[in-house]
């Protein structure tokens, strides 16, 4: 980190100097150096040198001392922006945006302390689900500063993650229906839009029948639907870029790229729509005739906003509970409520291995699947016992 060296004046006096390291190039990671000049003594050097040494070895070097969260955290994504789709990095530039930059952005790193770490993750634990994720995006440029050596240790690697709330996921029980409720919705779904939205019945159908992603859904084109074969080929989603602008991207994993079978009544209703789209796109001025034609366009013939499926899901909803003849009221959930709604119904029917499931959904975690496993696993073991207490009578 240092050495010595003996130098002469032009008078012919000896003297000492120390070349140290001051920190690193956040571009290249190159060592960037100094020196100190003018002591008498080779021990006189040494004895500063090695004091200098500790002061950097527990407070990270000196020249760093006024540098910012926010200017690692941009010299941190100009890194990581080349190694994710730009999809992940508009998420991650809005955590970053939203919930670390604002607390830790403007604070000069080095004074960022464990029990101020701790008091954050402590606050976002409080009020996020997904707290652990946002811990590991803000530890990311933690650790991009002392890998630069800006700072010696990382105050958010040594803090005690707080324990899950139970009560914080309760609400995973709402996230979808069971099957006498997607009846209903799909029942609901006819009934309010009848000819006016023949793109809404079919889109719903389509994921609640194959579990796929609403983004891709609205990524597929005519070509990849065979009817004669009754499938559905996934091979592209809807994504969002670094502009928050709607663009078609690969799926999320290898997992993501699969050949989804339909049954006869879905493969029927979603042939008609296709018949149904050409005719209205072409009355608008589109020449919908090619295999590239988008199966759910919007009027401009690009691809459907992400956000229409949620108003129309809200919208049926909403249209059922306000019927008051209607003795029981339907869940909110989302169109990603229904893909957990496939997986829900899969596993009730025990026809489906929960690898089965997984593939069907193109899923690469698993885990997603097991919690909703989990879920019906104790509702069945419910009714087991229930079933049990009813017949014994005492």
């Amino acid at each position: 980190m240092s050495s010595i060296t003996k130098y002469k004046l032009k008078n012919g006096k000896s003297f000492y100097r120390v070349q140290y390291t001051v920190g690193y190039d956040p571009l290249t990671g190159k060592p960037q150096r100094k020196q100190k000049r003018g002591f008498k003594t080779q021990r006189e050097a040494k004895l500063w040198s090695a004091r200098a040494t500790v002061d950097i070895d527990n407070h990270g070097f000196t020249e760093n001392k006024d540098i910012t969260y926010k200017e690692v955290y941009d010299d941190f994504i100009e890194s990581y922006k080349k190694t994710v789709k730009e999809s992940t990095l508009n998420h991650v530039l809005g955590i970053f945006r939203i919930h670390i930059l604002p607390i830790f952005g403007k604070k000069k790193i080095k004074k960022i302390t464990i029990p101020m770490c701790q008091k954050v993750v402590n606050d976002w634990s409080e009020n996020f689900a997904d707290y652990k994720k946002i811990k590991n995006y803000a530890n990311l440029v933690f650790k991009m500063a002392r890998r630069l050596s800006i700072i010696y240790e990382n105050p958010m690697d040594l803090i005690i993650m707080p324990k899950d709330k139970p009560e914080m996921h309760k609400s995973g029980d709402e996230k979808f229906w069971d099957k006498e409720e997607l009846q209903t919705f799909l029942e609901q779904t006819v009934k309010y839009y009848g000819n006016r939205n023949e793109k809404a019945i079919a889109l719903f159908r389509l994921i609640a029948f194959t579990g796929a992603r609403k983004a891709e859904i609205l990524a597929l084109q005519v070509a990849d639907f065979d009817y004669d074969e009754k499938t559905l080929l996934i091979n592209k989603t809807v994504t969002r870029d670094i502009d928050n602008k709607q663009v078609i991207g690969t799926p999320k994993t290898i997992n993501g790229y699969r050949t989804l079978y339909l049954d006869q009544y879905t493969a029927d209703l979603l042939h008609n729509w296709i018949i149904r789209m050409r005719k209205e796109m072409l009355i608008l001025g589109y020449n919908t005739s090619s295999r590239s034609q988008w199966i759910f366009p919007n009027e401009s013939n690009n691809t459907l906003s992400l956000m229409k499926p949620n108003k129309w899901i809200d919208t049926v909803i909403s249209s059922y509970n306000a019927n008051k003849d209607n003795k029981t009221k339907l869940k909110r959930i989302t169109p990603h409520g229904l893909r957990h709604t496939f997986v829900t119904i899969a596993i009730e029917s025990k026809k489906l291995t929960l690898k089965q499931i997984q593939e069907q959904v193109g899923d690469s975690d698993i885990s997603v699947i097991m919690n909703i496993y989990a879920h019906v696993t104790k509702k069945a073991s419910k009714e087991t016992i229930d079933s049990f207490t009813s017949y014994v009578g005492f």
